[in-house]
């Protein structure tokens, strides 16, 4: 036993106090990131994460004598606390998950009783350092649960990486600490100073993992944005072209294989005319004003789709939704915008009409053959006068 401690023996002040660094120049880079490059909330969230981690790591090798040591313990353990929080708000903000704040009271509760209860009342340093062990253990294993849902496909690799680490770190934590509560069975005991060496090495493999993978995370999402802003129309925030026939893949309507499916085309009536009249600035307050009526649809992003597919055409996918149904919602759309009026630069005020083609897609036709259905059903309302609701005829 003396042979592999001896076989172990580093200095963990000095491995210690270089976690602290490397966290602290981790947090500051993911704070500058955050603040300037991405603009994301999640990003400050870990980055004072990994600063209070380094504080509580900072702290932790010095020795004074009572009363400061009593700051120094309370310093180490409430940061450590404080930074695990702030990691969990990071990932829940980034995922897009509810913040659940009884558990953070819960996980800061731990470092506070440690402090109070056997750094002050009762000292016992041993006890002090497993109660907060505990809050560590139970935050690792929320820590594993909220990287379980990964709102995005994209993310889903650096999630599962993420949480097979986080696993791994489990089970060195609970050994280490186990060590100290002696919970260990007498034939795996190893000397404290043999633990502390892998427990260290450890806990700096972990961090800078979880570092690499904030970093990961937050570029991915950086790209995902980019890619979601190739798929929308710049002027009116709908789906452009290509982003309508990305979301009707099947991997993606899969859900919605076995259900009534209706087109609703939409064109403005004689848009031409409006920017002629008026000029292209004015038709394009149209076209804006004219795309937050057709978010109405676009209620339930599950059900429905809405897309302009150029110029002043628009297509709106209702999933579910039976022709008479359509005809039913196409047709009280139609005199929604019919009563609308379009202030231009708070000024002047002007209406237009739309005329809307319907089509119920049969259950074996590709989506080309039933866009060039409902486009016949947009015509039919077109050549019938405009400002009215058809099939095809």
């Amino acid at each position: 036993m003396d042979a592999i401690s001896a076989g172990f023996s580093i200095d963990i002040v000095t491995l210690v106090l270089t976690r602290g660094i490397m966290q602290m120049m981790l947090g500051g880079l993911l704070l500058y990131l955050g603040g300037r490059e991405l603009n994301d909330q999640s990003a400050r969230w870990w980055a004072f994460g990994f600063l209070f981690n380094g504080i509580s790591l900072f702290v932790f090798p010095f020795d004074f004598e009572q009363p400061w040591q009593l700051v120094v313990n309370a310093v180490n353990h409430l940061s450590l606390g404080v930074g695990s929080v702030l990691f969990l708000i990071g990932f829940w903000q980034f995922g897009r998950q509810p913040i659940k704040p009884w558990l953070l009271i819960v996980l800061l509760a731990f470092p506070i009783t440690s402090v109070i209860a056997w750094e002050v009342l009762w000292p016992n340093a041993r006890y002090r350092v497993l109660c907060t062990a505990v809050g560590q253990v139970l935050y690792l294993f929320v820590l594993q649960h909220v990287l379980s849902k990964p709102f995005r496909v994209e993310f889903t690799r650096i999630y599962r990486l993420l949480r097979f680490v986080v696993i791994v770190y489990i089970v060195v934590f609970v050994w280490s600490y186990a060590s100290i509560a002696e919970l260990l069975p007498t034939t795996a005991r190893q000397s404290l100073d043999y633990h502390k060496v892998i427990f260290s090495v450890a806990s700096l493999l972990f961090m800078l993992t979880l570092a690499v993978a904030c970093l990961a995370l937050k570029f991915a999402s950086l790209a995902t944005r980019d890619a979601d802003l190739a798929m929308r129309d710049w002027l009116t925030g709908l789906l452009n072209r290509r982003g309508f026939f990305h979301a009707i893949k099947p991997s993606k309507t899969k859900k919605h294989k076995h259900s009534l499916t209706s087109l609703l085309s939409i064109d403005i009536d004689h848009f031409k005319k409006i920017n002629d009249a008026e000029g292209h600035a004015a038709g394009d307050q149209v076209l804006q004003h004219f795309a937050k009526m057709l978010k109405c649809f676009d209620n339930d992003n599950d059900n429905r789709l809405v897309a302009r597919m150029g110029g002043e055409e628009f297509l709106v996918i209702l999933f579910n939704t039976s022709e008479a149904e359509a005809l039913v919602l196409a047709e009280d759309f139609r005199h929604q915008v019919e009563q609308k009026k379009v202030t231009l630069n708070g000024q002047k005020t002007i209406d237009f009409t739309i005329s809307i083609g319907v089509y119920q897609v049969p259950m074996q036709e590709n989506i080309e053959q039933a866009l060039a259905h409902v486009d016949d059903a947009l015509y039919a309302a077109k050549r019938k006068g405009r400002n009215q609701v058809s099939l095809p005829t």
